[in-house]
């Protein structure tokens, strides 16, 4: 299609749906942002323009235009959340406490760790390491040869057994801590 023939076709499809596919972007548009809606629907056209022009067959343009806004708003809406989020989480870290853990901490943490990891099978820590590293059932199952439905059960019961132990060391620890407050402090 010659530039010419692509102009009068926006042209036309411009005056006949411009209005509509505004009102559209608008409604869909999560705060209502009438600029907004009209840069989609102007950025639609502009593609529409664009891919015409480079030849390509668009044999429904008021279809094609539909599609590139609605692309847009879930763009839009997805970057929203996404910054909404960011701003979320780091918003949650000014009232968590400044401590500064020294080294001795970070090794008793560890100790911890691989003391609660003591509990678990082999193939269960495996597991739980795939997982926590961003795998997926399946990958992890395809990684080591079992089925999603194995790791899922080998995960439940690595679960199962690191809360039973977490549990396990955190009453000794309030018992520590309650038997340390009966003494007097004369004699500590």
């Amino acid at each position: 299609m010659t530039r010419e023939e692509a102009s009068k076709l926006i042209d036309s499809l411009f005056e006949s749906w411009y209005a509509s596919l505004v009102r559209y972007a608008f409604r869909g548009t999560q705060f209502l942002d009438l600029a907004l809606a009209e840069d989609m629907v102007q950025e639609s056209f502009m593609a529409l323009y664009r891919d015409l022009c480079q030849g390509k067959k668009i044999d429904h343009p008021k279809a094609w235009t539909l599609c590139v806004v609605r692309r847009e708003i879930g763009r839009n809406e997805r970057d929203k959340r996404k910054a909404c989020t960011q701003t979320q989480s780091l918003a949650g870290l000014d009232g968590l406490p400044d401590t500064d853990r020294g080294v001795n901490d970070a090794a008793t943490e560890l100790d911890d760790l691989l003391r609660l990891c003591s509990f678990l099978t082999r193939r269960e820590e495996e597991v739980v390491h795939l997982r926590l590293h961003g795998h997926k059932y399946r990958e992890i199952a395809t990684h080591l040869g079992i089925s999603p439905n194995s790791v899922n059960t080998l995960l439940a019961r690595a679960i199962r057994k690191l809360r039973r132990a977490a549990r396990a060391r955190f009453s000794s620890q309030q018992v520590s801590i309650h038997a340390e407050q009966d003494i007097p402090k004369t004699l500590q």
